[in-house]
C-alpha cells in the first residue's frame, strides 16, 4: 500500500498502465497522500487527469501539475 499517515492505496486494483485515471479522496490536508498516489499511478503507467476531494483544506488548485477540484474548501485564517 502507498500513502501518507492515515492514508493508503490498495494494490489490489492493478493494471492501470495505459489508462487515464481520476483520483478521488475524502480530504486534502497537506497533499502528501495525494502526491503519493499520483506518483504511484504514474509509475504504473497511468495518466492522471484529475484529482478530486470532498474537502480541500488548502488553497491549492493543482497537485504536481494535476488539476485539483473539491466540493468544499475550508481554509483557516
Amino acid at each position: 500500500a502507498v500513502g501518507g499517515p492515515g492514508g493508503a492505496l490498495s494494490e489490489k486494483y492493478a493494471n492501470v498502465a495505459g489508462r487515464t485515471v481520476a483520483i478521488v479522496d475524502d480530504l486534502l490536508n497537506t497533499g502528501d497522500t495525494m502526491r503519493g498516489v499520483i506518483e504511484s499511478m504514474q509509475s504504473e503507467g497511468a495518466e492522471v487527469a484529475l484529482c478530486m476531494v470532498l474537502v480541500n483544506k488548502t488553497e491549492k488548485n493543482e497537485i504536481g501539475g494535476i488539476p485539483l477540484r473539491g466540493i468544499i474548501r475550508t481554509v483557516s485564517v
